[in-house]
């Protein structure tokens, strides 16, 4: 089985956020991809069943199967055209768990058509303990299914937060989110993402997550175009759309190597 290692959200290798993809040809079983996710030990692991007019997609971290994942789409996207398995020219089609994603190339630009989830408010919510394990104010804490999301009052006191694996645990089923507006100019939003039940103590750049903070931020900002950037120890950026209730995110990936997984 064809199995390729692509940095995503990044032009640059060993910068955004590594995924694993295999080209499946005969359908694997969910322990064997499971077990796959988990040798390749990167964030996210890709499966993709190629058919003439759409792609069959899963996504596994090494601890589970998650329903939704950007930057393995990305990834998968870049090496089906790069690789001649679809025509440069068409957008690419996926089946997943989150319905029909629809992918094309914009220029240089891998463009992403995802449903966008627009978080809820926790009025009542104490943000004491949060604000002590952050180390910085907390404006707003909201929620989507699974998710804990976090806006900090200050983008340095984000980008210098240093939580406890425990304490994030407890906080949500998969892991918390936390945002706040950029300061510097470059970036619109800035964001980082904390997800040790998925088996990720940080995950450097996260796709779903956009889907997410791109129509809190539309709400909040009053504008519905954005450049993000995730400040993880290997940073990675993108720009993200509001589409009613969808979200385009546009990035760009680097291919690190290819090889042939033995089954």
């Amino acid at each position: 089985m064809k199995l390729f290692q692509v940095d995503s959200f990044t032009k640059d290798f060993f910068k955004g956020n590594p995924a694993a993809v295999c080209i499946v040809e005969d359908d694997l079983d969910e322990v064997l991809m499971q077990k796959i996710a988990l040798e390749m030990n990167l964030s996210e692991t890709a499966f993709v069943k190629v058919y003439k007019k759409h792609c069959n997609l899963r996504w596994f971290t090494p601890a589970s199967e998650v329903p939704l994942c950007g930057h393995a789409t990305l990834a998968t996207a870049h090496i089906l055209w790069s690789h001649g398995y679809w025509s440069k020219d068409k957008q690419i089609e996926f089946s997943t768990l989150s319905g029909t994603l629809f992918t094309r190339l914009e220029e240089e630009k891998i463009v992403m058509d995802f449903p966008g989830a627009r978080p809820v408010v926790l009025a009542d919510f104490d943000k004491t303990e949060l604000e002590d394990e952050l180390g910085g104010l907390v404006n707003e804490v909201l929620t989507v299914p699974n998710e804990l999301i976090v806006i900090m009052s200050d983008e340095m006191d984000l980008r210098n937060s240093d939580p406890d694996d425990g304490f994030i645990t407890r906080q949500a089923k998969n892991g918390v989110i936390v945002s706040a507006r950029s300061e510097r100019g470059s970036y619109d939003f800035v964001s980082r993402y904390f997800a040790p039940n998925l088996g990720i103590k940080e995950d450097p750049v996260t796709g779903f997550m956009h889907t997410i903070l791109t129509p809190y931020w539309s709400q909040h900002l009053g504008k519905e175009n954005f450049r993000a950037y995730q400040a993880s120890a290997r940073g990675g950026e993108m720009e993200t759309e509001l589409r009613g209730d969808r979200v385009l995110l546009k990035g760009h990936a680097v291919e690190v190597f290819e090889t042939e997984l033995k089954l």
